[in-house]
């Protein structure tokens, strides 16, 4: 049994291959701390019987292994900080087997382990309860955005004023400025602020 373990921490990486080894001792564990390397792992063909991963990649979030192993029929878990019912409605519709919350413990983390590996869904309490919960919020939606607005988020995104970045893409202020309007209107953002929210909690991978 081959297994992928996904995480861009040393120290959860480590954690996750420990539970795993103690419930399946003759597992074959890989670990990966870029979503380069789990991508390779798993486009490559090598005969991955299961992957466990996580969402959160440079502060951000990235669906890319859940999308890939659902592609390749490998059955997955989730495993991260990140809980909120956009995620959990996008994961639903990748058939995601196993989806428990960083915050909810070492026991959460293997029952999610164990069930994956008998094809049992599993959510942890704070899943449930996400998904249960009546409370209206704005959800934390992905982006639909252009080429050109996308390069302008990217800039902004990294910590340079408006100025700043139009400098350094060498365009007009008012073309940088309509670039963020078109995208605060296509994606009926409040704000600027909830527009790069997005944007970063997304880990820039929107189109």
């Amino acid at each position: 049994m081959r297994i992928l373990v996904f995480d861009d921490h040393e120290a959860i990486r480590m954690i996750v291959k420990q539970q795993v080894s103690e419930i399946v001792p003759t597992a074959e564990i890989i670990l990966c701390g870029t979503l380069d390397c789990a991508k390779r792992v798993i486009s490559e063909g090598q005969n991955i019987h299961f992957v466990i991963c996580d969402l959160e990649i440079n502060a951000g979030c990235s669906t890319v292994i859940p999308e890939m192993s659902f592609k390749n029929k490998i059955p997955y878990m989730v495993y991260t900080s990140h809980v909120n019912k956009v995620l959990i409605n996008e994961l639903m519709t990748l058939n995601v087997n196993s989806y428990a919350s960083k915050i909810s413990g070492m026991e959460a983390l293997r029952q999610g382990i164990v069930s994956l590996l008998v094809g049992k869904p599993y959510q942890c309490p704070l899943v449930v309860s996400t998904i249960e919960s009546t409370d209206n919020f704005k959800e934390t939606e992905k982006l639909t955005l252009t080429p050109g607005q996308k390069v302008v988020l990217d800039v902004v995104a990294k910590g340079f004023n408006r100025e700043e970045a139009a400098k350094i893409l060498k365009i007009k202020m008012a073309t940088l400025n309509n670039h963020i309007a078109r995208a605060r209107e296509l994606n009926d953002c409040e704000n600027f602020e909830e527009l790069l929210r997005r944007y970063r909690f997304w880990d820039h991978l929107s189109s």
